[in-house]
């Protein structure tokens, strides 16, 4: 009898588990590629919590992968301040990229303009579970301009958010239980 209703009740599951293989067949790929980051950091903050001291792993992530999670979270955002942003992941921790923002939410399309683009290039540095963004080049708008003026337009998004923000090329907390990254050609490799 046991074994009868422990069948029937893995029966029971069937629909469930074809219903989840349909829907992840009907993800497209960014999407697929996003949840993928998602669950990649996910999974290394419970591998934090977990244990301490053991060795070092690392997992890797796409260009692809990284710009449709940057795309994802955007979209999930209530009235985004950041329009969009995509980033060409290079050799040698250098990343290269866009971040486009909306000027008239920010209330500087007066002083910067309605186009809010900027173009950037720099080396990513990590250290204690932290990172920073050493800038080569910034352009707005197709226009060199100096890192001030990313660091005005983001204490402007601090304020519409109610957060203190600091400039650029500081350095940031990684995500709990990030090491350090690694960039290279066309992906970034995280060690936890």
């Amino acid at each position: 009898m046991a074994k009868r209703f422990f069948r029937m009740r893995n029966l029971g599951l069937l629909p469930l588990v074809f219903s989840a293989v349909m829907l992840m067949g009907g993800l497209d790929q960014t999407t697929k590629d996003a949840l993928k980051v998602g669950h990649i950091l996910r999974t290394i903050e419970r591998q934090a919590q977990r244990q301490s001291g053991a060795d070092e792993r690392n997992a890797e992530v796409s260009e692809t992968e990284l710009n449709a999670y940057i795309a994802y979270r955007l979209a999930g955002e209530k009235k985004p301040i950041v329009n969009g942003m995509t980033v060409n992941l290079l050799d040698n921790n250098q990343i290269q990229g866009k971040i486009r923002f909306d000027a008239d939410q920010l209330n500087v399309s007066r002083l910067l303009g309605n186009d809010l683009t900027f173009d950037f290039k720099g080396i990513v540095q990590t250290r204690d579970h932290a990172a920073r963004l050493n800038l080569i080049t910034l352009s707005l708008g197709g226009y060199t301009v100096k890192s001030q003026v990313l660091d005005f337009v983001l204490s402007s998004a601090g304020m519409v958010y109610g957060t203190e923000v600091s400039g650029v090329e500081d350095w940031y907390a990684l995500p709990k239980g990030i090491k350090r990254i690694v960039v290279q050609k066309a992906k970034a490799i995280i060690y936890y």
